[in-house]
């Protein structure tokens, strides 16, 4: 059981839609808690074996569903209580009548997240695997799906959990020397800033690697921006293979910005075209022109395109890659990339693009952004004890900030015998789950 959680056997037993949408062959309804079993059986009749999926006459009001169902008893379940699930057929009106079945029998609706935070509660997920869940559940690329699932595999919590206890076990011998710290020796004060320096090395690597692992989560923007009539339309459809943008040549076509997903290899990235940027628009044409300005301020690379016929203007103070399009009107800039809209030469575009987004992998490293911002404080809270001990301090105040450091870090997986973790931080990361989860 986490320290500072309270748990019973008489809280509500609780209902929900455990499968992602109602629409599938199937749908699972999912009931946690002591009167599970009792709820069931008062609909179906005799229960089957427990852990064995059989086939039951489900009794709703005055009709009946053909059902399977299986019993899990706790605490040996996915959320340590007493658990039954009913695979039933889908379609929303007959998931909605069997769960306002099991309503009407005295169970109550789950809230977001709440049969991973009983699960939590009763130690059978820790925090940082329960948001791994809800993690693999929104993944949208690869590598949010393989770090999510490490999240629920739960090597986070290994790593964090033995430097914790590194961090734990120096804070226990600093506090051993409290009472007799005039015959502390240098050699052991160096010892212990020594220690420190590693645990804070091991954090770095750990900062760099989440800001890796957030970057590989997110698919990359790359903006089209340029002067008007430049054929940034042209170029969009040309990368993307297939007309997704109105391509004329009268300036200000392009009111709003366009995206689309792009597949370069085993990289993919949001395509943006954008209206072209210019002075002297009508109302219509600045909002879009504003818009554009947005994007190019939230991209992570802008293609910058000009045509060969037109004069060179400004280029923008981003990460960028310049490109002359229009090459059969001539070259004003030999050192750009160049292409010709929909008529071809974007392939060198496209790989160039694609050994961009090649370059952003790096090895990423596990972990949510609480994650990060934990073991950010855990850092923080470190380097502070290491000042206390170089300026020869009370070390009084170096154990108190080692403790932090601990609480810090132990506040990932939620697991801390310095305290429970805040109610309001539980309820937060929990309302972000989906209803069945």
């Amino acid at each position: 059981m986490t320290p500072g959680i309270v748990t019973g056997t008489d809280r509500s037993t609780i209902v929900g839609v455990a499968t992602g949408t109602p629409d599938g062959g199937v749908a699972i309804v999912r009931l946690s808690g002591s009167r599970a079993q009792e709820i069931v059986r008062s609909l179906v009749g005799e229960l089957p074996t427990v852990r064995q999926l059989a086939r039951r006459r489900l009794r709703l009001g005055r009709d009946t569903e053909d059902a399977l169902v299986v019993v899990m008893p706790g605490p040996g379940s996915f959320t340590g209580e007493d658990v039954v699930e009913l695979h039933v057929h889908a379609g929303a009106r007959n998931v909605e009548l069997v769960v306002a079945t099991v309503l009407a029998c005295g169970a109550v609706a789950a809230d977001a997240g709440e049969f991973s935070r009983r699960a939590f509660e009763h130690g059978r997920l820790s925090l940082e695997q329960a948001e791994g869940i809800a993690a693999l559940i929104a993944a949208q690329t690869d590598a949010a799906l393989e770090q999510a699932r490490r999240l629920v595999a739960g090597e986070l919590g290994r790593e964090v959990g033995l430097l914790a206890s590194q961090i734990h076990a120096l804070r226990c011998e600093v506090e051993a020397n409290l009472d007799f710290s005039e015959d502390v020796e240098a050699g052991d004060v160096q010892r212990w800033r020594g220690e420190i320096s590693r645990f804070v090395a091991t954090m770095l690597g750990w900062l760099g690697g989440f800001e890796a692992g957030r970057r590989s989560r997110e698919r990359p923007r790359v903006v089209l921006a340029g002067p008007p009539n430049a054929g940034k339309s042209a170029v969009f459809n040309g990368l993307l293979g297939r007309s997704r943008a109105i391509v004329s040549p009268v300036p200000g076509t392009t009111r709003d910005y366009v995206e689309a997903e792009l597949k370069l290899g085993a990289q993919e990235i949001v395509l943006v075209d954008t209206a072209g940027l210019r002075d002297g628009a009508d109302a219509v044409e600045a909002a879009g022109i504003a818009r554009s300005r947005d994007q190019i301020d939230g991209a992570d690379l802008v293609l910058w395109i000009e045509a060969a016929d037109a004069e060179p203007a400004v280029v923008p103070t981003v990460e960028v890659v310049c490109v002359e399009n229009k090459r059969d009107l001539g070259c004003r800039r030999p050192t750009w990339l160049g292409a010709v809209g929909t008529m071809g030469g974007v392939e060198e575009l496209r790989a160039a693009l694609q050994m961009w987004a090649q370059s952003r992998v790096e090895q990423p490293w596990i972990g949510l952004a609480r994650h990060r911002d934990r073991v950010a404080d855990s850092r923080e809270a470190l380097d502070d004890a290491a000042a206390v001990l170089d300026l020869s301090g009370p070390l009084e105040i170096a154990a108190f900030q080692l403790g932090v450091a601990e609480q810090r870090l132990t506040e990932v997986t939620g697991r801390s015998t310095l305290g429970p973790i805040g109610a309001e931080v539980l309820a937060d990361i929990f309302s972000r789950f989906c209803i069945g989860k």
